[in-house]
């Protein structure tokens, strides 16, 4: 389907647009509340280490559908500035510890950059801050007969697909190794802050392109009850869940929800949702927000010769989209 063309599809529901649906579409979609502008403020200020917001957030709004409980969206949660911060903490700080394992690390070496400074949000450890394709910087194949080397421009750009955040599922032993690779402190501070009866210690990071997507699955190793927080930055994308059976009938009969998600939106997942099946079917190109779309330029802290540096990869994110889902594992 043509960008032109999810404008006005009317089984793509844009719910930064629901005072436009029909009264049909609102009943479907609806109101479940709100997160107030309050919480906001405080679970963000925090989250950039006591520097508050520079514009007053707005309450988000929550909304639930009515033929998928627990399936909720709320519209627009974080700030545009701390969108910036999030990127920025995930793909430069996370992406460079090597705890955090990706896609990658299977079949290359990878010459991680030093460790950052002591100060707290201080991006100095950072892939982009390398050449795109620098020799000393490629990434070697384990197996150089089955694999090419990368730059650091196809690495970024075309190979990272996944990034994991905390304690993962280990799918030989069907369980979780308790406490193998920490949570990021401040984000588990910014989710529960935002929704307090989730304390994270599992997240993944999915690094979409213009022509990515992911397939139809669901959650079937989760062990823990608890909802999931899954926000969403850069450019937007369509979220489809589906659930029941191809001939069920009644509260068994097929159905499906396909949502347009947009920068700062989360997508909180609860109850029967939690286990539906789920795909993000595609991206849509040039929709990221301008305050973002430049990244690496515009990180915060930023010394004048590490703005030199993301210079160079100026309008990353301008051709990305980025899911972070943050569950909590033990009950």
């Amino acid at each position: 389907m043509r960008k032109a063309d999810l404008e006005s599809d009317s089984d793509v529901f844009d719910l930064s647009k629901r005072d436009q649906f029909t009264s049909e579409q609102k009943d479907l979609w609806r109101s479940a509340g709100a997160i107030p502008a309050s919480r906001i403020e405080a679970a963000c200020q925090v989250y950039a280490g006591g520097q508050p917001l520079s514009s007053p957030a707005v309450d988000a709004p929550i909304f639930e559908h009515r033929d998928f409980p627990g399936l909720q969206v709320v519209c627009g949660l974080l700030p545009p500035e701390t969108q910036v911060l999030f990127t920025s903490c995930l793909m430069h700080r996370d992406l460079a510890d090597p705890s955090h394992k990706i896609n990658l690390q299977a079949d290359f070496d990878i010459r991680y950059p030093p460790k950052s400074s002591s100060e707290p949000l201080r991006f100095d450890n950072s892939f982009f801050l390398r050449d795109r394709s620098a020799a000393e910087d490629v990434l070697v194949p384990k197996v150089p007969d089955k694999q090419k080397p990368l730059n650091n421009e196809q690495f970024l750009y075309t190979k990272l697909r996944w990034l994991t955040l905390g304690e993962q599922y280990d799918w030989p032993t069907r369980s979780y190794a308790k406490h193998a690779t920490p949570f990021p402190g401040d984000l588990s501070i910014l989710v529960t802050g935002l929704f307090p009866h989730i304390h994270p210690e599992s997240g993944v990071v999915l690094i979409y392109g213009a022509k990515d997507f992911m397939p139809v699955h669901r959650d079937v190793s989760e062990q823990c009850q608890r909802a999931l927080a899954s926000f969403s930055v850069g450019c937007d994308g369509i979220f489809i869940m589906a659930k029941g059976e191809d001939d069920g009938e009644g509260e068994n009969a097929p159905r499906t929800v396909a949502i347009r998600v947009r920068s700062g939106d989360c997508v909180h997942l609860t109850g029967d949702a939690r286990w539906a099946w789920h795909a993000m079917a595609r991206t849509i190109p040039s929709t990221c927000p301008p305050f973002l779309a430049n990244w690496p330029v515009g990180t915060p802290g930023a010394t004048a010769a590490e703005e030199k540096a993301f210079k160079k990869w100026r309008g990353y994110m301008g051709t990305k989209r980025i899911n972070v889902s943050c569950r909590q594992v033990w009950d």
